[in-house]
This record gives C-alpha cells, sequence and structure tokens, in this order.
C-alpha cells in the first residue's frame, strides 16, 4: 500500500471588502460650491467633515475642495458687488455733475 498524501490546497484569497461609501454631503457641497452658491458649499462641506470623522466614509478631499472654492468664489461675489456699487456711484455721482 502507498501512502496517498492529499494534493496541496490552493491559496485561499481574502474575501473582497469594498471601500467605504462617498459621503453625500460632501459630493452635494462640492455641487454646490461651483454651480449653485458658493456659501452653501461651505457650510455643507463642514458638515460633510464632521460627519466623515465620525462615520469613517470618503470624501474629506471633495468636502475641502467645496470649503476652498466656496470662499474662493463668495470672495470673488462680494468684489464684483462691491466694484459694481462702485461703478453706479461714479456714473449717477457724474450725470449730476454735468447737468
Amino acid at each position: 500500500m502507498t501512502d496517498q498524501t492529499p494534493p496541496p490546497v490552493p491559496p485561499q484569497y481574502p474575501p473582497y471588502q469594498q471601500p467605504p461609501q462617498y459621503n453625500t454631503y460632501a459630493i452635494l457641497a462640492l455641487v454646490l460650491a461651483i454651480f449653485v452658491l458658493p456659501p452653501l458649499g461651505i457650510y455643507f462641506g463642514g458638515k460633510a467633515k464632521q460627519q466623515i470623522a465620525v462615520t469613517g466614509e470618503r470624501g474629506v478631499e471633495f468636502a475641502t475642495a467645496a470649503v476652498v472654492i466656496g470662499w474662493v468664489l463668495t470672495g470673488l461675489f462680494i468684489a464684483m458687488i462691491a466694484l459694481w456699487c462702485a461703478m453706479a456711484g461714479i456714473f449717477a455721482g457724474g450725470a449730476t455733475i454735468g447737468m
């Protein structure tokens, strides 16, 4: 009788683990900061960072980008309003002086 050994066992791969989902607020914040209203992007970006710290979801890059873009676009928006007010004041003041 020959001693038969069982065939070697193939290596077992670890089960596939899905990465965590993206935080919905982070995606929403980026869309709001770019396309809708930048201050909303700032707010939702901050909320997304808080949620990501608690839940461990992905998307902290989106939240940070939303906050930065939100502040930049808000600053540009305020500068444009100030420029528009200054130009309106110059043109309104110039029209009454010439008469």
